[in-house]
């Protein structure tokens, strides 16, 4: 399958949110993804704006992330504290049917000692599903400090509005070389944020700076998956220099370069051809 190429709406370079847009199609991408809060100095944009600028563009709008703040608060055992920010995610999956926006990308927790996995936060996701099913709209739980959340959450709620979004750089930080979770829930995949790291922060660069093993993601990454490669990726200092024209021609070449390995795993097991890209070697 030859996915459609994705780049999250703010990569890092200064500018109107219309002409990064403008930009973005012009790089050759098909679709893009939004942070959900409006924009403000020094170039304001309402959020609700947003999505009808994304069409008008020709890009396909592949869903929004929505703010992370307090998501522990999804877990708490305090039933007024949860169904606070229960609402907040309610009133968001409402803005996606509203606007026409298939996913909505969220985190579970967002503390650096978040709670267990417990009822409570099933409950708290149990709710928002429902909601998510009489909208049909789908939410995404994204993998952050510990896919151990993932996991509980995704076994114990079976829905088609229900699935993860796959961040490689949150993963090489906390499962490394263990891709369980593609293992397990592959099935379930429906978003990517595809960006690399040097195994200390989570730098969103461009896959083949850092040390993310692009063969051993791909070789895992579920076959039957049907969605968008999303880049979730900023420049780096050096990148800062040159145009954003150039950055995201540089980024179109590395997700394409992705593309190739996840094709190329296809061939048999342990096929791990190597791709040359920008004098970055993909192992």
């Amino acid at each position: 399958m030859n996915y459609p190429f994705g780049i999250f709406s703010w990569y890092g370079f200064v500018l109107p949110f219309d002409e990064r847009i403008i930009l973005i199609k012009e790089a050759g991408f098909q679709a893009t993804t939004l942070w959900w809060e409006d924009e403000n100095a020094p170039f304001r944009k309402k959020k609700v704006s947003m999505p009808r600028l994304v069409c008008e563009m020709g890009l396909l709008l592949e869903n929004i992330h929505v703010p992370y703040n307090n998501s522990d608060a999804l877990w708490s055992e305090q039933e007024s504290v949860r169904n606070a920010i229960v609402q907040c995610h309610i009133e968001w999956l409402y803005d996606c049917a509203q606007f026409g926006i298939p996913r909505m990308v969220m985190h579970l927790n967002d503390g650096a000692n978040p709670p267990a996995p417990n009822r409570q936060g099933l409950k708290s996701m149990e709710k928002l599903v429902q909601v998510a099913e009489e909208l049909q709209v789908t939410i995404a739980i994204e993998n952050t400090r510990r896919s151990d959340y993932i996991t509980y959450v995704l076994r114990s709620i079976q829905s088609d509005y229900l699935g993860f979004c796959f961040d490689s750089s949150h993963h090489w930080l906390t499962n490394k070389g263990n891709y369980q979770l593609l293992k397990d829930h592959g099935d379930r995949l429906v978003a990517t944020h595809i960006s690399d790291n040097d195994g200390i922060e989570d730098r969103h660069w461009l896959p083949g700076h850092g040390l993310i093993d692009w063969s051993e993601v791909s070789r895992y990454f579920p076959k039957a998956y049907d969605g968008c490669l999303t880049l979730e990726v900023y420049p780096t200092v050096e990148e800062r220099k040159a145009s954003p024209q150039e950055f995201l021609r540089k980024a179109f070449q590395k997700v394409s370069d992705v593309q190739k390995l996840i094709h190329s795993s296809g061939i048999g097991e342990g096929s791990h051809e190597k791709i040359h890209c920008n004098n970055s070697e993909f192992r």
